[in-house]
């Protein structure tokens, strides 16, 4: 009943904290754009933004960076993470982490498994555009499934430059993609 309950609350914030815009690339598609401090960084594409009190879980739109390795606490389970997924959540967090930042929600995604909402969102620091800037640094790849028709080119020409460079994850010969990546789950020992 208090997860209902605090999801109702998300849910009624986000509502009333969304400001609707013209999204640049098609004027019959409405963004909405929020202001707030991060307040935590979990991996190289998700933040979270503190809006007014609200925190909302944002997935960075159009990039998927590698992925971190997971432990659960409980279980002892560890899935490995993918190479540079540590630089990856490193050089985001330096870039936004309890800093102001503007975030351009291009959608909203609801879990089944998991009681709350998501941003899908461009995130905006001083006018950089962040999600671009990760892509551009090597640390993400642009990420087709999150890709409107109109950002496919920006954000396609940004990977190929950051390939061409050799920037970040790009040193690796054939770096696998967070979508073709299956982790080995692993029992880890524990310790007293």
């Amino acid at each position: 009943m208090k997860k209902a309950g605090c999801l109702l609350v998300l849910c009624s914030c986000l509502l009333l904290l969304v400001v609707p815009a013209q999204a640049q690339n098609d004027p019959h598609h409405q963004v909405h754009i929020i202001e707030g401090l991060v307040v935590g960084v979990s991996e190289g594409d998700r933040l979270t933004v503190n809006s007014y009190g609200t925190e909302i879980p944002v997935r960075l739109y159009g990039i998927a960076a590698p992925q971190t390795a997971k432990i659960d606490r409980f279980t002892g389970w560890y899935k490995q993470g993918q190479p540079y997924a540590e630089d990856a959540f490193r050089a985001l967090s330096l870039k936004v982490l309890h800093q102001v930042v503007r975030i351009e929600i291009r959608e909203t995604l609801v879990f089944k498994t998991e009681p709350t909402q998501v941003a899908v969102a461009v995130v905006f620091l001083d006018g950089r555009n962040i999600n671009l800037e990760m892509v551009n640094d090597g640390w993400a790849w642009a990420y087709r499934r999150l890709l409107s028709r109109g950002d496919h080119p920006q954000y396609f020409a940004t990977e190929r430059m950051a390939r061409a460079r050799r920037n970040g994850l790009w040193t690796q010969e054939n770096p696998q993609p967070p979508w073709e990546f299956k982790p080995h789950l692993k029992v880890k020992a524990k310790q007293n």
